[in-house]
Parts: structure tokens; sequence; C-alpha cells
């Protein structure tokens, strides 16, 4: 399933997209997606987080773009990328969390661009990195 500004929850709520900001205005994180890992449906084995540019401004033409990745709980950034001056490409996956068979989720910072605009244009790249 997929969780994005067309779509903003999913799997009962374990996980929830703040909406689609255009503009870049204002402090702080523009856009945000929270995941409740203790919700994840237990089949669930890997989440992929991505970033896309919709409009198809490639990520070196944006000035202050980055994503990252926070532990709600703690405030601690465990993944960051400074998408600005990166790869001329509209997609990127930033990071993947694996369950571990111990139930634990492991995190691996990806930073792997991709010629996508749309989180469809996402699956397949993201399910084989899985």
């Amino acid at each position: 399933d997929s969780c994005y500004f067309g779509k903003l929850t999913i799997l009962n709520g374990a996980i929830k997209h703040s909406g689609d900001n255009l503009t870049g205005e204002g402090a702080g994180d523009d856009e945000t997606i929270v995941v409740d890992l203790g919700r994840i449906p237990a089949d669930a084995t890997g989440l992929v987080f991505t970033v896309n540019s919709f409009t198809g401004q490639k990520f070196n033409e944006v000035a202050k773009a980055y994503c990252r990745l926070i532990d709600d709980a703690s405030g601690e950034e465990l993944v960051r990328f400074d998408l600005t001056g990166a790869e001329p490409q509209t997609g990127v996956m930033m990071a993947k969390l694996i369950k571990q068979f111990t139930g634990e989720w492991e995190m691996t910072a990806m930073g792997e661009f991709v010629k996508s605009r749309t989180v469809r244009g996402m699956v397949k790249p993201a399910a084989k990195a899985l």
C-alpha cells in the first residue's frame, strides 16, 4: 500500500501523511509521514520511504530541499538527505525499514535516486529494494 498526498492514511491509521505542501513556505518540515510501528500489520515485513517531485522539478533545482527520518519518541534524527545539489532526478528512495525475525525493525539508509514523479512509479523500485 502507498501513503501519499492522495491517500493520507493507510493500514487503519498506522501510517499517516500530513498532506501536500506545494509552496515550501514556513519554517520546519513541509510534509510529514508518521508511522506507528506497533500498529503495522503482522504480515507487513518492510517499508520504503520515498520522496517525489510531482511537478517534475529535479531535486538539484530545489532550494533547501531535504528529507529526514525522525524517531518520534526521542526526537532523534535517524537519517537526513540534503537533496539540493543532488542528482537531477525527481524521485529518491531515502530509507527502508525491514522487520527482523525477532519482530524488531531495522533501518537502512538508501539515497537511491529514481526517475519518477509519482508514487506509482516508485512501487516497483521500492518492492525490488525490499
